[in-house]
């Protein structure tokens, strides 16, 4: 695996929305997320959310839709995330996640973040645990795996990797 250039992460607008609409993982892979395009219109109708653009330079290479807001559970949510075929194995998706991480730790009131993904999604569980998250044993409506981040255990993350 290479490691990525640095990550950014870039609101969707206008001017790069067409960018993002074309962005698709793998065709093996398209029963595991939904269209970026339902996720700027799930976005338009979430107002504690806002979408990003996953950038490496001047390069969208995926997509990621989190909470601005607490959620009503007491939690920050990641609704959405996904990493363009073409760039999916760069380390592009640990990255963005852990982008979306120090992006949430300024707030004083996260404390948890949580994500979901479908059962049979094992790349998105790995990516997720690789990155700190735990499963809690809980589920979704609809069946998809609830994973969380502890903000309280940062700390002690962060040193495990210096």
């Amino acid at each position: 695996m290479n490691m990525p250039q640095r990550i950014t992460l870039i609101p969707i607008t206008a001017e790069n929305e067409r960018d993002c609409i074309q962005l698709s993982p793998g065709a093996d892979q398209m029963d595991l997320v939904a269209s970026n395009a339902d996720s700027l219109i799930h976005a338009n109708n979430e107002v504690t959310s806002k979408p990003y653009g996953i950038y490496t330079d001047r390069t969208m290479v995926g997509f990621v839709l989190f909470d601005q807001e607490v959620y009503p559970d007491g939690y920050y949510w990641i609704l959405r995330f996904m990493i363009d075929a073409r760039y999916q194995g760069n380390g592009y998706g640990t990255a963005a996640i852990r982008e979306v991480i120090d992006q949430l730790h300024t707030r004083k009131n996260c404390t948890q973040i949580r994500v979901s993904h479908v059962p049979h999604n094992t790349a998105a569980n790995q990516l997720y645990k690789k990155c700190g998250f735990v499963e809690t044993g809980e589920f979704e409506a609809n069946g998809d795996i609830i994973l969380a981040y502890h903000m309280s255990e940062r700390v002690l993350r962060l040193v495990n990797l210096l």
